[in-house]
């Protein structure tokens, strides 16, 4: 694969991955207009939740490394 592809492969993919992060936060932030929860809380449940996403996010890349250095997936 060309330079350019991979460049403009990254900016789709990151372009996509900002806009899913946006449209989560906005309906996070007006989920939370109708709850009304303290401060504490609504920190803490964010922190959980992006903990858990970054979890679930290292086991898949992790996956996905173990299997090319096994060779199942092509690099």
């Amino acid at each position: 694969m060309k330079a350019t592809h991979l460049v403009g492969l990254f900016l789709w993919r990151g372009g996509l991955l900002l806009l899913v992060a946006s449209g989560l936060y906005e309906s996070s932030v007006l989920a939370l207009k109708f709850i009304d929860l303290p401060a504490q809380l609504e920190i803490g449940l964010g922190l959980c939740i992006t903990g858990a996403a970054l979890v679930i996010l290292s086991l898949i890349l992790e996956r996905m490394q173990d299997r090319r250095t096994e060779g199942d997936l092509e690099p």
